[in-house]
C-alpha cells in the first residue's frame, strides 16, 4: 500500500481517486460549509473536505488520529471493545 508521505505528493485529483478506490469510510461530521469524511488508508488516516454547494472538493490530506479524535468521538461506536467474551 502507499504510504502517507508518498500519498500527500500526489496532486488532489489522484489522491481523491486513491481515497474514494481504496480507503475505508469510517466516519463523517459537518464543519461550516463542508462535508469532512474521514478515511482509513492503509496505515494512516486521511479527511476528504467537500463542498456540497460547489459540488467540489477543496482538500483531502493525512491527519494525525490524536489530533482529530475529538470531532468524530461521538460518531464511533467502541463499546464492542468492552464487552466480555463469554457476552460474545
Amino acid at each position: 500500500m502507499i504510504s502517507a508521505k508518498a500519498f500527500m505528493a500526489m496532486t488532489v485529483l489522484e489522491r481523491a481517486a486513491t481515497v474514494l478506490e481504496h480507503g475505508t469510510e469510517l466516519s463523517s461530521r459537518i464543519y461550516m460549509f463542508y462535508v469532512v469524511k474521514l478515511y482509513c488508508l492503509g496505515d494512516f488516516l486521511v479527511e476528504l473536505w467537500y463542498r456540497q454547494n460547489e459540488n467540489k472538493i477543496e482538500k483531502i490530506e493525512v491527519v494525525d488520529s490524536e489530533e482529530i479524535f475529538h470531532f468524530y468521538e461521538k460518531e464511533i461506536d467502541i463499546s464492542d471493545l468492552f464487552r466480555h467474551k463469554d457476552n460474545i
